[in-house]
């Protein structure tokens, strides 16, 4: 009887059938935690990217307008189809501002804030507590 519990304990010692799974284990969490922060990074950098994109092209836009009001509304028609035109960017986290000074120094500055409750960032935010809640973005044209 001895002898049978001292064989299975030399067979369950030299049998690696399990470490492979016992190996993924132990590595799985880094590999997830690793993925999760370069999609991360990838989302915030598109996401960044976009929104100062679209600051600059508003401010590009209205130079087409011929005074104060057509360029104001020219810009402000170019935010609102921020959707269509940045798919990562959704209309209601975006907040803006214009500031057009008139005179011999006219010029326009664009200022795009997103909010990223509810998004990618939002949950890295609750895991890694990076405090990324606003992605702000400007731009200045003299004309």
């Amino acid at each position: 009887m001895l002898n049978r519990v001292i064989d299975r304990a030399e067979r369950f010692r030299h049998d690696a059938s399990g470490a492979v799974a016992i190996e993924f284990m132990l590595i799985a969490p880094i590999l997830f935690a690793l993925l999760f922060g370069i999609i991360t990074l990838g989302f915030f950098m598109g996401i960044s990217h976009s929104v100062n994109q679209l600051a600059a092209g508003a401010a590009r836009a209205s130079v087409a307008g011929l005074d104060q009001t057509e360029r104001r509304s020219i810009a402000n028609a170019y935010l609102a189809d921020a959707e269509n035109r940045y798919p990562l960017l959704a209309n209601e986290a975006i907040s803006t501002s214009l500031d057009l000074t008139a005179g011999t120094n006219s010029a326009i500055t664009v200022v795009v804030s997103y909010d990223a409750k509810g998004t990618l960032l939002d949950v890295a935010n609750g895991f890694l507590g990076l405090g990324i809640n606003t992605i702000k973005g400007n731009a200045y044209v003299a004309y």
